[in-house]
């Protein structure tokens, strides 16, 4: 087969391999993290103390910690709802509809919308936090604007609305995803087939339905492939805002694996955690990958 090939890749073969090499290494970091934490999940390893240099092999008690004992199953909860509410059908429908409505539209409410996505996403998680933060505490702008004036108690939303608040806050952060991507999916739909489509008395709402979601099904796929991927494992807005309370409210799969890692110490357990974390991504991967595949 080597013959067949392009004349120039068969004699700079060691460039081809040099180019590669960067790729190659980051691989190879990942596989070897991976493999850390699967082999370290059977461990009682801590960070600190005894168990940090005498650590011993306890088998499958890790495991068995995560659905006898309370916080995954209650963090796991926690973030399936989190994971629903803020990106599939915040970001991911939001998005589209953001998207499908300033379609074609060149106005000043456009600029503003899109200004106003693109910020919550450039802005840094610390600083979305704090605004989110600010606007929400008993002095924040809500309750200066919207509750106080009516003669109502100040409301204290991110104490008593910890979850909402969050997730509000995160659709608002991680919308300008979703709406680009849906934005280069529309443009992508042939405008004849459209046409086609309302000459044969294709109402509005057929045409979305019955034409234009088949057609972007694979971008929708996509979107949610990563956005579930990214909030699912989502930690630096939700630690800033909340540290995962009040109590346990907000403690999602990523919260409670950093406090069972590093504020407990808890590294062997951490790493099963980071294990089941894995999988169920995983397991979410593989039914987001068959629906990019073409329909028989």
């Amino acid at each position: 087969m080597r013959h067949q090939a392009n004349p120039w890749i068969t004699s700079n073969l060691w460039l081809l391999s040099a180019a590669m090499l960067p790729a190659i290494i980051l691989v190879g970091a990942l596989l070897f993290f991976t493999g850390w934490a699967i082999t370290f999940s059977f461990t009682d390893l801590g960070l600190t103390g005894r168990k940090a240099v005498e650590w011993s092999w306890v088998g499958l008690e890790n495991y068995e910690r995560l659905f006898t004992r309370k916080g995954f199953l209650e963090s796991l909860w926690t973030t399936v709802i989190f994971v629903f509410f803020s990106a599939i059908v915040g970001q991911s429908v939001l998005g589209f509809l953001l998207a499908a409505t300033l379609r074609g539209t060149v106005s000043t409410t456009r600029s503003v919308v899109e200004v106003c996505i693109m910020l919550g996403w450039l802005l840094p998680d610390i600083v979305a936090a704090f605004l989110w933060s600010a606007t929400t505490s008993q002095t924040g702008l809500i309750n200066s604007l919207f509750v106080v004036p009516f003669g109502l108690k100040p409301i204290n939303f991110i104490n008593d609305f910890a979850l909402p608040v969050v997730t509000l806050a995160n659709i608002w952060k991680g919308t300008a995803w979703s709406y680009l991507l849906f934005v280069a999916a529309l443009d992508s739909v042939p405008r004849e087939i459209i046409e086609a489509a309302k000459i044969d008395g294709a109402t509005r709402w057929q045409r979305a339905w019955l034409v234009v979601l088949p057609i972007i099904r694979p971008h929708i796929a996509t979107n949610l492939l990563f956005i579930t991927i990214w909030t699912f494992t989502y930690f630096p807005l939700i630690f800033a805002m909340t540290g995962g309370g009040p109590g346990r409210q907000t403690e999602t799969l990523a919260l409670f694996l950093y406090n069972q890692s590093f504020a407990r110490g808890n590294l062997g357990f951490g790493s099963a955690i980071s294990v089941a974390m894995l999988l169920i991504v995983g397991a979410l991967s593989t039914v987001y990958l068959r629906m990019l595949r073409e329909p028989k």
